[in-house]
């Protein structure tokens, strides 16, 4: 008999608990249905903010004129070296940021915001400072750029009016970036980045971005004399011509130089007219009329050899 009661007891509890959690369902659950398992905050682990880029991820290797490699750095480690003691430039010893100005090949005037290296620091540190005469710098695509001793050593600025005028000129030193951000002159927008090859202009005209190397991973120097650029060649080749006719400058390396030429018998200097302003739109690259006499003085300058020497073209009108 008591247990008779006390099963009725039970079913009754079911029967009451079944209705009441069919009265709690959510809409669109059918009742009788299991109900969706409440959110239980205490189980849920909040989102992590980002943690701080480990600087230990990448590694730069230096590789001396032997082919060795004399020394590889992370940026930890290039933080704490002998360099920021012993750097050759005072003025940049340890981190360095600024903003850099330069012009692509486009040519569009850009810049970015850097915080890094300095180039002379870190030869200093292997030991390469002194002998080094070209520096190749590689990403990990394979993609390179080198530079010779003048061109990494010689005064470079940032120009506040790039592609302008110099006014408002600041001395900068080449670096590798561990944080920076490009399109911007607002330092306090830099972020942690993959390191980069970032230079100063020597003059508000010249085009440095192509040098700027993103995921460096191999700093090559050589010891060797810097070769020269081959001088320029025309065409069609000096002599009588057409009156009107159209001289067009020419290079073997016509995509890694730049042409500066003068037409009034003066020797051109970086800061003469550049024939050529652009990889990617060729009709900015405009050929010279002649329809007088003309002497057309041609200098090649570009990063990896010194400045050739300068070509001399006459051409004269029939």
């Amino acid at each position: 008999m008591k247990q008779n009661a006390l099963f009725a007891i039970i079913i009754s509890l079911s029967l009451l608990t079944a209705c009441t959690q069919a009265e709690n369902a959510p809409m669109g659950e059918p009742s009788g249905q299991p109900p969706s398992q409440p959110s239980v905050s205490a189980t849920i682990t909040p989102e992590q903010p980002s943690a701080t880029p480990d600087y230990d991820a990448w590694r730069i290797r230096v590789i001396g004129p032997s082919g060795d490699e004399v020394w590889s750095f992370t940026e930890t480690e290039l933080a704490n070296g002998p360099q920021a003691q012993d750097s050759p430039f005072s003025q940049s010893a340890g981190a360095f940021s600024h903003v850099y100005s330069t012009i692509n090949n486009w040519p569009t005037p850009r810049f970015y915001a850097a915080e890094g290296y300095s180039i002379a620091d870190i030869l200093a540190a292997a030991g390469l400072y002194e002998t080094a005469q070209t520096v190749t710098f590689r990403a990990n695509d394979g993609y390179e750029a080198s530079l010779t001793r003048e061109q990494l050593f010689e005064p470079q600025h940032y120009y506040p009016h790039v592609g302008e005028n110099d006014e408002g000129a600041a001395q900068v030193y080449p670096i590798i970036a561990y944080r920076w951000r490009k399109g911007t002159d607002d330092l306090d927008t830099i972020r942690d980045e993959n390191p980069c090859l970032i230079t100063g202009q020597r003059n508000p005209f010249e085009h440095t971005n192509p040098v700027f190397v993103e995921n460096l991973s191999e700093i090559i120097v050589s010891d060797a004399p810097c070769e020269a650029w081959p001088a320029a060649s025309t065409f069609p080749p000096p002599g009588i011509i057409a009156n009107g006719e159209t001289v067009k400058l020419q290079h073997s390396s016509y995509g890694l130089v730049k042409l500066h030429y003068t037409l009034d018998g003066s020797d051109p200097t970086p800061l003469s007219a550049m024939y050529n302003p652009s990889t990617y739109q060729p009709e900015l690259n405009v050929p010279i009329p002649i329809t007088e006499p003309t002497l057309i003085k041609v200098l090649v300058r570009g990063f990896g050899k010194t400045d050739s020497e300068i070509a001399e073209f006459e051409f004269i009108p029939n």
